[in-house]
């Protein structure tokens, strides 16, 4: 099967499903895709076989298609993030942790805060009540002297 072939059986497989504008944008893609096999130096008739068939394909679009309204691009650099593990990216680079990981930290920092917190206002808590005090005397007398 050549470029030409394929492109055409998905453009057929398509068009009953989709709207026009979203046919081109996956004949664009695949057409796309092709040539860059190609010109990496991989023979069509190998990048054609790995496609498959493209009724196949249209298949598994169309089936996307029902599952989410959304349209998406495709970005053909990006890969597939495990849904295990949670990315942070931090100046350009990624870091990948687990999930179970990042609980924890989660956990461990706030434990630490929350104790922050509590010891800072169990030394304040009676310097306040003391300026509370001092304050309610100050206002009693006031009241009994006016």
């Amino acid at each position: 099967m050549t470029k030409q072939e394929f492109l055409d059986g998905l453009r057929r497989s398509l068009v009953s499903g989709l709207e026009t504008s979203e046919v081109n944008e996956h004949i664009n893609y695949y057409s796309q895709y092709i040539d860059s096999q190609i010109r990496t130096g991989i023979p069509e008739e190998e990048v054609m076989a790995s496609l498959g068939e493209p009724r196949l394909i249209a298949k598994t679009l169309l089936g996307m298609e029902d599952v989410e309204t959304v349209t998406e691009e495709y970005v053909e650099d990006e890969g597939v993030k495990d849904t295990n593990y949670r990315y942070f990216n931090f100046n350009g680079k990624t870091i990948k942790l687990p999930g179970w990981l990042f609980t924890i930290l989660v956990c461990v920092i706030s434990f630490f805060v929350l104790t922050f917190v509590f010891a800072l206002l169990t030394r304040l808590l009676p310097f306040f009540f003391m300026i509370m005090f001092g304050i309610m005397v100050y206002r009693f007398v006031r009241n009994i002297f006016r």
